[in-house]
């Protein structure tokens, strides 16, 4: 998606922006989620976005380059700031091994 294309869609749309995260989410990659969250963050004017969130302009570039894995605090804050939230719904169910017998072994005689 292009700089321009994000802008139209992105700048303002809390629509837009919380179908785009959540398709990233949905992914469960962190790569994924980072980038998309660098994407709306670039639709936006960063400066005014980061003086609006109560966050540093530099932070939000530093956090959210694909680098370093973010701080779930700045995430909330951001997505606090694009006016949307954070829905967490249940993975589809996989194979567990039996969990042990929980208490002390019983002792041999």
């Amino acid at each position: 998606m292009s700089d321009s294309d994000a802008k139209l869609l992105f700048r303002d749309n809390p629509e837009a922006i919380a179908r785009h995260l959540t398709d990233a989410f949905e992914q469960n990659e962190l790569v994924a989620v980072v980038t998309a969250i660098r994407q709306v963050l670039h639709a936006q004017n960063v400066k005014a976005f980061a003086r609006e969130s109560g966050l540093r302009r530099d932070g939000l570039y530093h956090t959210f380059s694909g680098k370093l894995d973010p701080h779930l605090g700045r995430v909330l804050k951001v997505l606090q700031g694009l006016n949307v939230r954070l829905t967490v719904v249940p993975l589809p169910p996989k194979p567990k091994p039996p969990r042990p017998k929980l208490g002390r072994p019983i002792k041999p005689k």
